[in-house]
């Protein structure tokens, strides 16, 4: 989980998903997850940068536009496999000082996580409560709020 992927491939004309990166939030109950190779999986070559200061650089739109340099097709639009490796990073040299940005970023994108997680539990519960009371066999009626 936390993987950041790139669209790779897109059938839109207005190359409206190439070149967008997302972290996996939540794997939704799944054990494993499976991508094609109309995605890439980016993973942080330096140990100091974490996947999730990645991702979070990866989403802004300098990235995207980079992307757009580096798009071919007619009907469905490829993105070159030169994009990610070709994409400059501007980073300081000493990489510590990125430390509490990263916190940060990581921070979010963990709650965010947790909260994709509980709006899936209580989704569920919604589902399975729901028919119940609408069917009368659960009766409410009595609980004090």
């Amino acid at each position: 989980m936390f993987d950041t992927l790139v669209a790779h491939t897109d059938l839109t004309q207005n190359a409206e998903v190439i070149g967008n990166a997302e972290p996996v939030m939540s794997k939704s109950g799944y054990s494993d997850i499976v991508f094609s190779m109309d995605l890439v999986k980016v993973v942080p070559k330096n140990k100091h940068i974490s996947k999730f200061l990645i991702a979070a650089i990866l989403q802004d739109k300098t990235f995207k536009a980079h992307c757009l340099g580096y798009v071919n097709g007619t009907t469905v639009l490829h993105l070159s496999k030169k994009a990610l490796p070709e994409y400059q990073l501007y980073l300081p040299n000493d990489l510590s000082a990125l430390k509490p940005l990263d916190e940060l970023v990581t921070a979010l994108y963990q709650q965010i996580s947790a909260n994709i997680e509980e709006i899936t539990k209580l989704e569920t519960l919604r589902d399975t409560l729901l028919p119940k009371l609408m069917s009368g066999k659960l009766d409410v009626s009595n609980i004090e709020i």
